[in-house]
């Protein structure tokens, strides 16, 4: 039986893609406390190809480190010790808070994963949203709950068009929280309101605190979440209240922020909000897998299913992951 995986040989400069390829690993052994996972879908996430693009597993030197940050599989075999998971169940594998360092994520047929990093999946939750039960939902979960907007008030979100944006506004108009949601492409203002999206703004064609201060009647948003950083920050932080909280958790414009100083002399909090300081804590961890579940067997957040392709044709996958318009998240299967 072998183990086909994805693994970055090398790093290519000026096309780190080109660095991955697809070789036969051996199927791991479970250890004592640990089960194995045969993996079975897996999405193409932006955070795979940022870390590969900016070196983030440029510490792996054998060409031995597989990409992947969440996946759903079936247990393959259990380790000596583990009482809480049995052979063939369906389970979604934790691999960012260890495995992901070792060099073992998901794009792979098996993984070897902690007893206790697993959570089994209901009957009543699909594959698809399964592979996609964490970086997604629980950064949604995690950042509008740390928030604090009461109900009725506005969050403000860039890149509200993603896979990500598109759960934070269903969420968010099920916990009557109003969104105002800024995209590059007026093309995509109807779809977000079709979703729920209270106010869209095409960051191309419009002024962004002009429209939020008409949308708010000048109170501005009462907090906001920005993926992209660079000079859009300065735009989210002069668009939220006094006082008001934005966070950073991605980084589409590049590594730098910029904030005005009048914003920070009214109070507005600047901060990153990481997903990986979050699953490092056990109860954070069973917090998101109660509260998620639930969301997503309620219908509340679902996946925005896109093409999948072979493990095999990863490339592709890549490729079409970053289509603008591409229709839903790309998937991996064996």
């Amino acid at each position: 039986m072998s183990n086909r995986a994805v693994v970055l040989q090398k790093w290519v400069a000026n096309d780190p893609d080109a660095g991955l390829a697809l070789v036969t690993k051996h199927v791991p052994k479970a250890e004592p406390g640990q089960i194995v996972v045969h993996i079975i879908l897996r999405p193409v996430n932006p955070t795979e190809l940022l870390s590969l693009r900016t070196q983030g597993y440029a510490h792996t030197k054998d060409g031995s480190f597989t990409p992947g940050s969440e996946a759903v599989g079936i247990v393959h075999e259990v380790g000596e010790g583990v009482t809480t998971v049995l052979k063939g169940q369906r389970v979604v594998p934790f691999v960012q808070v260890e495995n992901l360092w070792k060099g073992q994520g998901t794009w792979q047929e098996y993984v070897a994963v902690r007893g206790d990093l697993v959570w089994v999946v209901p009957d009543s939750i699909s594959d698809v949203a399964a592979a996609q039960f964490v970086i997604n939902p629980w950064t949604v979960h995690g950042m509008l709950s740390d928030l604090q907007i009461p109900k009725g008030e506005y969050v403000l979100q860039t890149a509200a068009g993603s896979a990500l944006g598109r759960q934070l506004i269903k969420l968010a108009k099920h916990w009557d929280i109003k969104t105002i949601n800024l995209v590059r492409r007026k093309e995509q203002k109807e779809e977000l309101k079709a979703l729920g999206a209270d106010e869209v703004i095409a960051t191309n064609d419009e002024d962004v605190v002009t429209r939020v201060k008409e949308i708010t009647g000048g109170k501005l948003a009462y907090g906001a979440l920005d993926a992209v950083a660079g000079e859009l920050t300065k735009q989210v932080c002069a668009s939220v209240r006094d006082g008001g909280q934005v966070f950073v958790y991605g980084v589409l414009a590049g590594w730098d922020a910029t904030v005005g100083v009048g914003d920070l002399f009214r109070g507005v909090h600047l901060a990153a909000w990481r997903l990986y300081s979050e699953l490092l804590i056990p109860e954070r961890r069973r917090g998101f897998i109660h509260d998620v579940s639930k969301l997503i067997e309620d219908k509340i957040i679902e996946p925005n299913v896109g093409e999948t392709y072979d493990l095999a044709n990863f490339q592709l996958a890549i490729k079409k992951s970053e289509e603008v318009g591409r229709g839903g998240k790309v998937y991996l299967k064996n």
